[in-house]
């Protein structure tokens, strides 16, 4: 079986790759295939426009489009921080509520809390499993609480990871690194939902 992983975020596919070393599939992305297949040429650049309403609709949405486009199992995902002060914002806006920079962001975010002792947080993402031979789906959600810290700490991560401190921890994600983060992080989670459907799936369909 080829699964295609719906990202071209490098610092993403790192994480998927890593956390799915192990699943006896093959793995792609569409770097992957634009890269060694003519017909995907343009799949790099190929992009889905996110209007659903919550992480749910836009995961389905991103892992429907590469799955037409590429007639191959597609997994995409969405994910996003909630913060509990400011009534869960930006949850499913959280890459696109301010057009910047993940560091323009993050010192954004800080200056709306600013002035708020609650600093309750939780990651989300929910991975969309979408098969284009009977056009089903599934859906895996992960999630971890929180704090939002008072300033960005941390060298390694992407998005809000130098400003989120996981339940139990007193650095950021960003602080405890690549490894850690893909111990416990809320796409880690997702993601071993995912492999363990796929293992039933396979053994399901083995020949």
């Amino acid at each position: 079986m080829r699964l295609l992983f719906a990202s071209s975020n490098l610092n993403k596919t790192k994480e998927v790759r890593a956390i799915l070393s192990d699943l006896a599939i093959d793995v792609f992305f569409p770097l992957d295939l634009a890269k060694d297949n003519p017909l995907f040429s343009d799949l790099a650049q190929f992009e889905v426009v996110e209007t659903g309403g919550d992480y749910f609709e836009n995961s389905l949405l991103k892992a429907k489009a590469f799955a037409k486009k590429t007639n191959l199992p597609s997994a995409a995902d969405d994910t996003g921080i909630e913060v509990e002060a400011l009534d869960n914002f930006p949850g499913v806006k959280s890459k696109r509520w301010l057009e910047s920079s993940d560091e323009k962001r993050n010192l954004a975010l800080l200056e709306k809390l600013k002035n708020k002792t609650n600093r309750s947080a939780r990651f989300v993402t929910v991975i969309c499993l979408y098969f284009p031979r009977d056009n089903s789906h599934r859906f895996f959600k992960g999630e971890i609480k929180g704090e939002i810290a008072f300033k960005p700490e941390g060298s390694e991560g992407f998005g809000y990871d130098s400003i989120f401190i996981p339940q139990g921890y007193k650095q950021t994600l960003a602080q405890l690194g690549l490894v850690k983060k893909n111990e416990l992080s809320h796409r880690k989670i997702a993601l071993e939902k995912l492999k363990q459907y796929l293992v039933k799936f396979l053994s399901e369909h083995e020949d």
